[in-house]
């Protein structure tokens, strides 16, 4: 069963052009490196939004789609030191330009994945999707 973990966090001040430059660098980095993340599936970027107006909250969120909890916390513990491989990690690390105090973290195991439904390309109009 995969689980989804969520992160938010508000940008440090005063950072948003290095922030946005990071985390460019990151996902390219994870592109190339691909063999360091074992266990994941997916990721994804996303700005919060107000609703109904659509006005950019200041919060951001990324969704890391894990095989398994199990798969995501072998690959927690093979980089939490940024050691080996995990060198070239820290420096893309986006989290020096987050407002540390802002960031949460959450979990979420997928339930009845034959009960999730994808529209066809044709009629999507959601504002995100998220599928495995």
């Amino acid at each position: 069963m995969s689980i989804v973990e969520v992160e938010t966090w508000l940008i440090a001040a005063g950072k948003q052009e290095e922030h946005d430059e990071m985390i460019r660098k990151w996902v390219a980095f994870l592109e190339e490196n691909q063999e360091l993340f074992e266990g994941w599936r997916s990721v994804r970027y996303y700005r919060q939004v107000g609703i109904p107006d659509g006005q950019p909250t200041g919060r951001y969120v990324m969704m890391f789609e894990y095989e398994s909890m199990e798969a995501r916390n072998a690959y927690k513990e093979r980089r939490k030191d940024f050691a080996g491989p995990y060198v070239a990690y820290k420096n893309v690390d986006p989290y020096q330009f987050f407002d540390q105090a802002s960031v949460t973290v959450e979990a979420w195991e997928t339930r009845e994945e034959a009960l999730w439904f994808t529209f066809p390309p044709t009629h999507r109009t959601a504002v995100a999707e998220i599928t495995t």
